[in-house]
């Protein structure tokens, strides 16, 4: 079952999304880890009543050696009731979307670490499965345990602050929500490649 918006079952509000993926990535000289499937179960009050929320993602990571940059693809079912977003992932906005997308996709890649002091910089125009998209850009501060100066998700644990920038895409396609969270150390200049990824995002993908 794919692309369901939602539904009401026996076990709560139910959703699968269909998978995103960046095919060029491979070409652009990145390593592709996914599109793996996800579960996210929690409940969460609507209208006043408690509702077990179940939806199934999809999450993908590309990383480069190169420029240390790191971007996490997640497609989410877009799931709502009267209007209101019922999906835990796709509620989210901002810092808490930044922390919890990484969350997400370190603990994916078996590392540890995270952001703080995330301060809104920038907006940029991008062209994004035939139509004009906001990124958002921040900077931030990156922390994790034992290992060298680094952002690639295979390898982010250092015992260490490292400045970073990150690039946020948000956005609804088809039945589900795409999230985009794209990130390198400063001073690089990698944002011109996070964008390049971005704009490659292709939803469904095979």
């Amino acid at each position: 079952m794919g692309g369901v918006a939602g539904c009401l079952g026996d076990d709560g509000i139910e959703g699968v999304a269909e998978p995103a993926r960046i095919p060029d990535a491979t070409a652009m000289g990145y390593d592709e880890d996914g599109p793996e499937e996800m579960a996210f179960n929690e409940t969460i009050e609507v209208g006043g009543i408690e509702q077990d929320v179940n939806v199934r993602t999809y999450s993908a990571g590309y990383t480069s050696s190169d420029d240390e940059t790191t971007v996490f693809l997640f497609s989410t079912p877009d799931i709502s009731i009267a209007g209101i977003s019922v999906n835990p992932l796709a509620r989210l906005s901002g810092a808490d979307l930044i922390a919890r997308v990484i969350d997400e996709g370190l603990g994916s890649a078996d590392s540890d670490g995270g952001v703080r002091d995330i301060e809104s910089e920038d907006e940029l125009d991008v062209r994004v499965l035939g139509e004009d998209r906001t990124v958002q850009v921040f900077s931030a501060v990156f922390e994790g345990e034992d290992a060298d100066r680094t952002v690639q998700a295979d390898e982010l644990d250092a015992d260490d602050e490292i400045p970073i920038k990150l690039y946020v895409l948000s956005f609804a396609h088809e039945d589900d929500v795409i999230l985009a969270v794209g990130l390198y150390p400063e001073p690089a200049e990698a944002g011109d490649d996070v964008q390049a990824l971005f704009e490659a995002i292709e939803h469904p993908a095979e």
